[in-house]
């Protein structure tokens, strides 16, 4: 294909390096001019060399070349099938549990996005023009299963991804973990066995552990599950349930192809076992498009899908759904029992900004950000962290997973705290010790405007950095991220003994 022909002439200049990490690419009429071809080739060409990891783009200002250092093979620690068997994750929990929040706030602990990357103006003009409109709701208690206007909404916004759905089908939640919680309840009883990822977010874990289900980790190699082995538990009756994050999984951001996806799909119908699919960090690929859910391909309705607002707009806004498929009338029936429906104000809003299709002008520039700041991020910790450090090279969300032989991050996880700095190291992710050397961090925060490509740690003195008195105000937190990276990057070399 020309494109591609067109992405390899740049591919080859990257390599022998007549183009320089950092260095602009030129705009895309340029590209069509000096190379003859229409802007469709010029831009798919582009599109193919963000995908392949050759170029970021950086909102406003063009494309750059990102650091071959980016390009190199990531290898994590991985389970073994031997390891994986039945647990109950109360026994193996961590000091305060899996998914402890300090009482400080740190831009790198839950992940998250800063302020300044929400649409919060936008999105109060949209409550000051629908609050008219909804103040009478206000004196009725809301639908349970979700305002009509917003289901409606939602499924004319998926299936503009190519995700079709019927909002008949679909139940407002407080949240994605609420809708998880749920479709647990729903397919679940207590001291049932649960399938998950591994490694898995921590608050999945927390949830498991209140919840008194067993869970049994499925080994992810090359960043795909071991479907083989997911099978095998199925077959043989070991599992009632399975939990798995598919699209930009925390912690490591990598997604599931559509092969696995399809797949996992298929088992479910096979052996009638419900799939339960946190799906929060779907919207938040780095690339153009958005993937396609597991639930894509469910026939049986055996696939309960999950998500929410939390990541993309709001945490704040407590709002997301479930398509339940075959369950919704159990799923609704559980529901009932502690919720009489969710803040009609805030349905009314959302309804109202994707209408107006300004959640999707807001996905289309975040994405853009987020992949830029991503790479801010990765590009800053390859040059500071030992030699040995592996980093994700993830395909959406908000977090790099980041892995150091021999590591103590007990002992780091204390010594960030002690700075007010909050990561969250391996043993948080999983019921065993194999990512015990690993630890995860929230990249959502922009780093302030520090010329990343020429910033040595000696020429910027800790004691220039006010950590210890750090404000709780998120604004001001955004003025320090740097800095705070800069300072957990010190305590790795003071830990590890080597310094990049």
């Amino acid at each position: 294909m020309l494109y591609k022909t067109l992405a390899q002439h740049f591919i080859d200049e990257i390599r022998s390096e007549k183009r320089i990490t950092g260095s602009r690419l030129p705009a895309l009429r340029a590209v069509v001019k000096q190379h003859q071809v229409s802007m469709t080739t010029a831009t798919k060409a582009y599109d193919y060399l963000q995908e392949t990891g050759w170029i970021f783009a950086k909102p406003q200002s063009g494309y750059f070349v990102k650091s071959i250092l980016d390009n190199r093979k990531c290898s994590f620690p991985s389970l073994s099938e031997s390891q994986s068997e039945a647990r109950n994750p109360q026994k193996f929990a961590p000091n305060h549990g899996y998914n402890h929040t300090p009482e400080f706030f740190s831009a790198f602990g839950t992940a998250m996005l800063a302020p300044s990357l929400t649409p919060s103006i936008a999105f109060q003009r949209c409550i000051k023009r629908v609050t008219n409109r909804a103040i009478n709701g206000l004196f009725h208690y809301p639908e349970n299963r979700g305002n009509i206007q917003l289901r409606n909404a939602l499924s004319q916004h998926f299936k503009e991804d190519s995700f079709a759905f019927s909002a008949e089908d679909l139940v407002i939640t407080h949240g994605c973990l609420d809708a998880v919680k749920l479709a647990i309840e729903t397919t679940t009883k207590q001291g049932d066995t649960i399938a998950i990822n591994s490694p898995c977010y921590s608050g999945l874990l927390d949830l498991l552990t209140g919840l008194s289900r067993n869970i049994i980790e499925v080994p992810c190699n090359d960043n795909q599950l071991d479907i083989r082995f997911l099978e095998t538990l199925m077959a043989n009756k070991d599992i009632n349930a399975a939990l798995f994050s598919t699209s930009h999984i925390n912690p490591t951001g990598v997604s599931f192809t559509n092969t696995q996806k399809k797949q996992l799909a298929e088992l479910a119908e096979k052996y009638q076992i419900a799939i339960i699919e946190d799906d929060v960090y779907l919207e938040l690929s780095h690339q153009k498009h958005t993937p396609l859910p597991v639930k894509t391909w469910d026939k049986a309705g055996y696939v309960l899908w999950c998500g929410s607002f939390s990541k993309t707009l709001a945490p704040g806004l407590r709002l997301g759904w479930c398509l339940p498929g075959r369950f919704i009338q159990t799923y609704m029936k559980q529901q009932s029992l502690t919720d009489s429906g969710v803040n009609g104000l805030i349905q009314t809003a959302l309804t109202e900004f994707i209408n107006t299709g300004d959640y999707r002008s807001h996905i289309h520039s975040l994405r853009i950000t987020l992949h830029h700041q991503i790479h801010q991020y990765r590009d800053f910790l390859i040059k500071q962290l030992p030699s040995s450090a592996t980093i994700s090279q993830p395909t959406g969300g908000l977090v790099l997973w980041v892995h150091i032989p021999n590591l103590n991050t007990k002992k780091l996880e204390i010594l960030a705290d002690n700075s007010q700095i909050d990561i969250r190291c391996g043993a948080r992710f999983s019921t065993h010790d194999t990512y015990k050397h690993c630890f995860r961090i929230n990249c959502g925060w922009p780093l302030d405007t520090y010329p990343l490509d020429n910033y040595p740690l000696d020429n910027y003195p800790l004691d220039n950095y006010p950590l210890d008195n750090y404000p709780l105000d998120t604004v001001d937190q955004e003025k320090n991220t740097l800095s705070s990276l800069a300072k957990l990057c010190n305590i790795i070399g003071e830990i590890t003994d080597i310094r990049a």
